[in-house]
């Protein structure tokens, strides 16, 4: 069994060559420059590691550049009813709500939440979409209101 590093640099060009996202939309998600932006594109795998020049960008734009390549490329292949259950997790664990806190919000009912975290398969299609669109309004809601 081999293990590949993933190259996040590698994944946001070919996002970008395919029309998955623009150079600005990139730059208006993170909020990183252009300049830093570029750089970061620019470097190869093989870039990573000691070097005597300074990098263009900062760790800690590597690191979120690095985790946004991963969720758009890697986290697409989670099956939906484990991301709904991973979206209600985020809620709960980072954003300290109940699911009784969640349902009412968001206007559900507070089993339909539970058994959609716990097991979303016992529930019907069209109430697994309308939590999942509520939850990503009130994810969306939070997270803006946290800049």
């Amino acid at each position: 069994m081999t293990v590949e590093a993933f190259d996040a640099a590698a994944g946001l060009r070919r996002l970008l060559a395919e029309g998955g996202i623009t150079e600005e939309g990139l730059q208006s998600l993170t909020g990183i420059s252009p300049n830093a932006l570029r750089a970061f594109l620019s470097a190869s795998h093989s870039d990573t590691g000691l070097t005597t020049t300074p990098p263009a960008f900062s760790s800690d734009e590597g690191i979120r550049l690095s985790i946004l390549a991963a969720q758009l490329i890697e986290g697409v292949t989670i099956p939906d009813d484990e991301r709904l259950a991973g979206i209600l997790d985020s809620l709960m664990f980072e954003r300290h709500l109940t699911a009784e806190n969640i349902a009412t919000l968001a206007g559900l009912d507070a089993d339909d939440v539970h058994a959609a975290r716990s097991d979303p398969r016992s529930l019907p299609a069209e109430k697994k979409y309308a939590i999942a669109i509520r939850v990503s309004y009130l994810l969306n809601a939070f997270n803006r209101a946290a800049k």
